[in-house]
Formats: structure tokens, C-alpha cells, sequence
């Protein structure tokens, strides 16, 4: 097995390690604590940030931002503006308009309606 796969088995492993509640395990399986700021390759960078969000989605914030190095949590861009709490829906548009038909895959179908208002 090459460098990549064990790495890639090491940060598998720590998720389910994290789901089951033993945190200490995962932390030891991804390389220990958070390492102190220096120069690294992907792999490493990748490594920390995979076992990070594995611990955020198990609701252990604290322990995915000490993984990661980051000192405290960051306001979102809506509490920066000053919006906290407004609910926000964002989407895209297609670039060019696109009729109905072919939205729902039937593009060349030919089709009779009315329009009625009342």
C-alpha cells in the first residue's frame, strides 16, 4: 500500500472513531494535536481538516478548531454586516433563459396551452 491510501485509512478510521465518542483516539489516529504553524504539503493540511470536520459534525466544535489551529470562531459574513439572524436563500441563474420544457427534459416536445386570468 502506498503513503496516500494509509493516510487516506488513517483519516476513515479517526471519522469513525469520532462518531463513537472516542475522541482521544481519533486525535492520536490523525497525528495529535494541532501542530504549530509551519510549512506543509497537502496531505497533512488535508489530513487535519478532514478529522476537523469530522469532529464538527459530530457537534464537538472545540475540538475540530484546536485540530485545525484556529483560535476562535469567526463571525459569519451576515453577523459582519450586521444581519445575524436574517435568513438568507441564495441560488444561480441559468446564463441563458431556458423554456420550461427543457428544464423538465422535454425540449422539442410540442405542446398546446391557454392562458386564462381572472
Amino acid at each position: 500500500m502506498n503513503l496516500g491510501s494509509n493516510k487516506v485509512e488513517n483519516w476513515f478510521a479517526a471519522v469513525a472513531f469520532a462518531e463513537a465518542g472516542e475522541h482521544e483516539t481519533a486525535i492520536e489516529m490523525v497525528g495529535g494535536q494541532a501542530p504549530v504553524k509551519k510549512r506543509v504539503g497537502i496531505w497533512e493540511t488535508l489530513s487535519r481538516h478532514f478529522a476537523a470536520a469530522a469532529f464538527a459534525e459530530e457537534n464537538c466544535p472545540e475540538t475540530a478548531l484546536e485540530i485545525i489551529g484556529a483560535s476562535a470562531k469567526r463571525n459569519s459574513f451576515l453577523e459582519t454586516v450586521g444581519l445575524k439572524g436574517v435568513k438568507v436563500w441564495y441560488g444561480s441563474l441559468a446564463s441563458e433563459p431556458v423554456s420550461f420544457l427543457e428544464e423538465v427534459g422535454l425540449a422539442g416536445v410540442r405542446v398546446r396551452y391557454a392562458r386564462m386570468t381572472l
